[in-house]
């Protein structure tokens, strides 16, 4: 089996395994709306089409571009902010993005998918079969583009009515560090500055392992 064949193969793996924790989230939910607003599943959402996109190109063979390595890298960092997030900010204050999560053991599973499974298997893509070396410096600043425009869409949606399930979080802003109602909108600054440091730091740490693969990459040709 090839190198081909097996990224072909394990990018059909990527997509089942996001596809079937977006739909287990929809799935008896009592709003899709609410449900399809939260930044974790947009995350996956667009790691989902993303892959679809990988996957045509794998399949056929084309050359990855810069453009490539940029989405590739905005992808990764994306849905890293969701794992690392639910982990050390959301998990701990028992967040949950559904009213319904805790009486459905289904609902614990599908957390699990797009919070745990489906980043790692996302993340694991890259250090497995993307050629190393090709992240740019300036990538970072473009990276932050998919969480910042996150709250745009929050606020928008709060505008137009909108609404989140509340539970652990804020029900008309999603998450806590949103909610100027509760924290004031200096509080709501502070957080997106502090949250937009740490994006910006892990992608350089990023960007800085790149490098460095690549160069060992180099080395053992």
């Amino acid at each position: 089996m090839t190198r081909r064949t097996v990224s072909v193969c394990y990018k059909v793996l990527v997509i089942l395994t996001l596809s079937i924790g977006i739909l287990l989230n929809i799935m008896k939910t009592t709003s899709i709306q609410a449900m399809l607003s939260y930044y974790t599943m947009q995350s996956n959402i667009i790691s989902l089409v993303g892959f679809y996109c990988f996957l045509y190109l794998e399949i056929k063979q084309e050359e990855k571009t810069d453009m490539y390595y940029l989405i590739k890298g905005a992808i990764v960092i994306a849905i890293f902010i969701t794992a690392v997030v639910y982990g050390s900010a959301l998990a701990p204050t028992a967040f949950v993005m559904d009213s319904v999560q805790k009486s459905f053991a289904k609902k614990r599973i599908a957390s699990l998918f797009v919070h745990l499974f489906s980043p790692t298997l996302v993340i694991s893509d890259y250090f497995f079969f993307d050629k190393k070396g090709k992240f740019k410096s300036y990538y970072p600043f473009f990276w932050l583009i998919i969480p910042l425009n996150y709250v745009c869409y929050v606020y928008m949606y709060h505008s137009l009515g909108g609404k989140f399930f509340g539970v652990g979080g804020s029900k008309h802003f999603a998450y806590f560090f949103l909610d100027y109602e509760k924290i004031g909108y200096l509080g709501v600054a502070k957080w997106i500055l502090l949250m937009s440091a740490a994006i910006v730091f892990v992608s350089y740490l990023l960007v800085f392992i790149d490098s460095m693969l690549g160069k060992n990459q180099n080395r053992s040709r």
